[in-house]
């Protein structure tokens, strides 16, 4: 396998399952309850937007990797983040964190069929290469992990890594 294949994987199993320098998914979503994941501070959108969104855009990257369309495109990217979620949901709240963690494996999967001409490759005619697209969810992700761990903070929900 390349490197730079390894490395991706690498990189995703951290974010998502492993607490490096920073909380991975798993972590960051430990515990928490409908309520919790349905709270918002004024400004900012709750838990569960956030898990909204990050499965969405995570599935769109699949969608660009093979090369297909995504039947749930957004006119706007703030739809991508939906409702705030219902509070007394538990059964919806864990089933859109089962749909993270398939969408999470299944990203995993596209990731380790690539090879060098594949990451090199543009996603698309006029875009940039597969290989920036991998980076730039590895940092989306990460940077919308922040922001549950600090939401979590917020409702001194968060007991750390």
């Amino acid at each position: 396998m390349q490197v730079v294949v390894e490395m991706f994987l690498e990189q995703l199993d951290m974010h998502c399952y492993e607490n490096e320098w920073f909380a991975s998914i798993n972590q960051a979503l430990h515990g928490v309850i409908a309520a919790e994941a349905a709270w918002t501070s004024p400004g900012s959108n709750s838990i569960w937007q956030i898990v909204n969104h990050l499965i969405f855009w995570n599935d769109d990257v699949i969608h660009r990797i093979k090369g297909t369309e995504n039947p749930h495109k957004p006119e706007e990217n703030e739809e991508t983040f939906g409702k705030a979620g219902d509070p007394e949901d538990e059964i919806g709240w864990a089933q859109t964190v089962q749909r993270l963690s398939e969408v999470m494996n299944k990203l995993k999967t596209v990731i380790a069929d690539l090879d060098d001409e594949k990451l090199k490759a543009p996603y698309a005619a006029n875009r940039y290469s597969v290989e920036r697209l991998l980076s730039n969810i590895m940092m989306h992700d990460t940077y919308h992990l922040g922001q549950i761990v600090l939401l979590r903070k917020l409702q001194s929900s968060w007991s750390g890594v």
